[in-house]
């Protein structure tokens, strides 16, 4: 098996109240680009950067092998009408709006972790993302594509001793959620 190149886009937080462990396989920016103005568009997920500190990276695979990961954070901006632009420091790290002060006013509707998780905001809601900040490589080598089994393991493939399988060691191309 050929050990093509290309780009995780993680999404996803610890197992707990929430659960989701989102990746998106690509082979080319553009993709993880769309892939990633979808998952903002949505409510719950703005929810969990916000509120529940969930991670969102960029890996990149050169050959197979991880040799990059990109915080996304510090390149996230979320506006909504009526609040403060929220910007993020890393993981669980909003700066603009303190979400600690929704749960320790006992607010259990109208705050605006509240409102988020229930996807009320999405109409008032723009999210951008600094594409020309965040310094991701080029692949080297031949991209993965549509149809690929990806390597996501560095141990030997189908040698000599059989270690793994294909299989084993890798997931197709796309979207996958490791949750579901």
């Amino acid at each position: 098996m050929d050990r093509k190149s290309y780009y995780d886009l993680r999404f996803g937080v610890s197992p707990g109240g929430a659960r989701k462990d989102a990746h998106y396989f690509r082979g080319s920016l553009d993709e993880v680009r769309a892939d990633l103005a979808a998952e903002l568009a949505d409510g719950m997920n703005l929810y969990l950067l916000c509120w529940y500190g969930a991670e969102l990276a960029l890996d990149v695979y050169q050959h197979g092998r991880r040799t990059r990961s990109i915080d996304l954070h510090p390149f996230v901006t979320i506006d909504i009408d009526g609040y403060p632009p929220i910007t993020f420091t890393g993981p669980g790290a909003p700066v603009g709006y303190d979400f600690g002060t929704d749960e320790e006013q006992g607010v259990d509707d109208g705050s605006l972790s509240d409102l988020l998780f229930m996807g009320e905001l999405e109409a008032v809601t723009r999210v951008t993302v600094d594409w020309a900040g965040i310094d991701a490589p080029a692949l080297l080598g031949e991209p993965a594509q549509r149809g690929d089994l990806l390597v996501l393991d560095e141990r030997p493939i189908d040698d000599a001793n059989g270690d793994l399988s294909p299989e084993t060691a890798g997931v197709w191309y796309g979207f996958v959620d490791f949750e579901a």
